[in-house]
């Protein structure tokens, strides 16, 4: 049997990024983003190439099985319909998220470590591994244009399998629900199974439309 824990929800994480101007150590084509995570307090640079595209299918050793897949649909198919959070707020029908190779590897990366901890605790941060540090390691390095905040987000959920369920649980929470219908043009979400049951890591991210 499978349990589904309220513990299991936890808030996304939104962050702002913000350019700088390239250091004397970056190179001439790239250009410096710092990134504030006020909610799991960090901070960090990157730099961010100036040739960088969004990979629109999986990179290698980090497939999205048909069950992913499925789950990404049924997001989409709930930001087109829009909806109303808890605290009052409706948001209005959304555009799809468009599936990215490196979100989709930071997901399944995290949601690994999560199904290997055996542990229905769903940390956003374990110890310097936070949701932007993630997605930025694995190569989704963008540059935002000036005025276009660059966000990204994490929800994460385990003990449940049916996409359904999942999207009806994080629209309970807030901050869940605030990521579901994100203005943002990117995402993927990842599933592991542990001995507790499946981890499901949703990322997006992308310059805030």
């Amino acid at each position: 049997m499978q349990h589904v824990l309220p513990a299991a929800l936890l808030a996304a994480c939104g962050l702002l990024a913000s350019c700088g101007s390239g250091g004397p150590t970056a190179p001439a084509s790239s250009i410096t983003v710092s990134v504030t995570d006020s909610d799991l307090g960090d901070s960090f640079t990157y730099q961010a190439p100036g040739n960088f595209s969004p990979a629109p299918g999986p990179t290698p050793g980090y497939p999205q099985s048909a069950g992913e897949a499925a789950m990404l649909a049924a997001i989409n198919a709930e930001r087109a319909r829009g909806g109303t959070c808890p605290d009052g707020t409706t948001s209005p029908p959304r555009a799809a998220l468009t599936f990215e190779g490196h979100l989709h590897q930071a997901a399944t990366g995290y949601a690994r470590v999560l199904a290997a901890s055996g542990s229905l605790d769903l940390p956003h941060r374990t110890g310097d591994s936070t949701p932007a540090r993630r997605m930025v390691a694995a190569g989704f390095v963008p540059a935002p244009a000036p005025g276009k905040p660059l966000v990204f987000m994490e929800s994460l959920a385990a003990g449940m399998t049916d996409p359904a369920e999942i999207i009806t649980a994080w629209k309970t929470s807030v901050r869940h629900c605030e990521a579901l219908y994100a203005e943002v043009p990117y995402g993927s979400v990842a599933r592991a199974d542990g001995q507790r049951g499946a981890y499901w890591v949703l990322n997006l991210a992308g310059e805030q439309r």
